[in-house]
């Protein structure tokens, strides 16, 4: 049942009834006719005596006057157009109406009744109604869940699937409020008639109910004047190919995050540390800020794996890169695993006193661990380290400025540390010799 929205359409009805009197009818508040015009009784297939004093229910079949029924009582008191009912006619055809109709009250305001107008939809003989039948089978067993909204957002008609999603019976929900079932449904309704009345279609959009997910499309349901008088609505349960896209995604992320990752720490890999560090070397030059680099090796690492086994030199590895990460953590810096048990970090803004007190930190971070290596002269892991500056102040400012430069300045002090005994640090200097923390 469709109610009048606006002041203009309520006129409009208004005349409409007044300048068809052929196809008037009337009706007091229980739907009893009290009168009708020949012209419908033709429609119908009746003599006047025979529906006068009778209910306008009388003459559908039990089914369609419960639906009737239920949409008449919802809307009680109100105007309505555009409502399609199915009345059977004694030679056993069904002719589909359509009704227009506006309230009739006393001075007290107590309601009276109905008039209106009312003319033929369709007309069916007995062999066309097989295929209504068949059709109204093929709306009711289809996969896709279906209904018909009226713009007061009741239920006009609903498929078994659609009445499904909440547990109901396809009766049960006419007449019903979309909004009981599904709170925050009126605001969408409102917004979609808006634009079928403009004229505009409505996108496709998703709703959640019950952890499922459903992609809704709405069309216009319009009567023979071509006025909107409601919505269809067809809800297609996307929830497993929603569940793909998102392992799907999850995949893609994981697989980002590994052709930037190493496996074994979660630090970045050796791939990832160059790119950024040729990136932060070309800041470097630009903005005129110091970039300092760390290159971090695990003493006597192999007589560790063939003292307590890959295991536990894995976790050894993991291990020192979690500490790495706790002590570098600035935002902006970047450590890597290099390959084997070689690390880098690269420290964008560090001079070469501040890239020194962070070794040094490094260093005493991993003495705190007190990780036992029964095959190292210190008895527990320790680390070298050499540092390399970038520092526009330097007068090596020119000779490492590329990344390839100032990895291979980092590597030379890097081994430096391993010649000097390990466990310590040594760094590049403004010079371009090397020199110990």
């Amino acid at each position: 049942m469709f109610p009048i929205q606006t002041k203009e359409a309520f006129d409009r009805l208004q005349e409409l009834i007044r300048t068809h009197p052929e196809w008037r009818w009337q009706v007091d508040k229980n739907y009893r006719y009290t009168d009708l015009a020949q012209s419908l009784l033709y429609l119908l297939g009746r003599q006047r005596d025979d529906v006068l004093g009778k209910q306008v229910f009388d003459f559908m079949a039990p089914e369609e006057a419960a639906r009737v029924s239920r949409l008449l009582h919802a809307k009680s008191g109100w105007p309505y157009s555009g409502a399609i009912s199915h009345h059977l006619r004694p030679d056993g055809t069904t002719v589909a109406v359509e009704s227009c109709a506006m309230p009739m009250h006393d001075d007290s305001g107590q309601l009276l009744g109905y008039y209106g107008i009312a003319h033929a939809v369709a007309h069916f003989d007995p062999m066309e109604s097989e295929s209504v039948y068949r059709m109204k089978a093929i709306y009711d067993t289809a996969p896709a869940a279906l209904c018909l909204i009226g713009r007061d957002g009741r239920y006009l008609a609903a498929n078994a699937t659609y009445a499904s999603i909440y547990g109901l019976s396809s009766e049960a929900l006419v007449g019903r409020k979309m909004e009981e079932l599904q709170p925050g449904a009126s605001d969408f309704i409102r917004k979609d008639l808006k634009c079928l009345d403009a004229g505009v279609d409505v996108p496709a959009h998703e709703i959640v109910h019950r952890s499922k997910v459903y992609q809704v499309s709405v069309k216009p349901l319009l009567n023979l004047m071509g006025q909107v008088t409601g919505i269809t609505t067809a809800l297609m349960d996307i929830t497993e190919r929603k569940r793909a896209e998102q392992e799907l995604a999850e995949t893609n992320r994981r697989l980002e995050h590994y052709a930037m990752h190493d496996y074994l720490t979660g630090l970045a890999n050796r791939r990832h540390v160059d790119n950024v560090l040729v990136e932060e070397v070309g800041r470097a030059l630009r903005v005129r800020h110091p970039l300092s680099l760390l290159m971090v090796d695990v003493d006597f690492f192999k007589r560790y794996n063939d003292r307590y086994g890959h295991l536990l030199g894995d976790e050894c590895l993991r291990t020192v890169a979690a500490q790495l990460k706790s002590v570098l953590h600035r935002h902006g810096d970047l450590v890597g695993r290099y390959g084997g048990e070689e690390f880098v970090a690269i420290l964008p803004g560090t001079d070469a006193a501040g890239a020194l007190k962070i070794a040094e930190s490094v260093l005493e971070a991993t003495a705190d661990l007190n990780m036992p290596h029964e095959e190292s002269e210190y008895g527990q892991v320790t680390l070298s380290i050499g540092v390399a500056t970038l520092d526009p102040l330097s007068s090596s400012w020119q000779m490492l400025a590329n990344a390839q430069a100032l990895l291979y300045v980092a590597d030379q002090a890097l081994y430096a540390a391993k010649l000097a005994g390990r466990n310590t640090v040594y760094s590049h200097s403004s010079k371009g010799e090397l020199f110990n923390a």
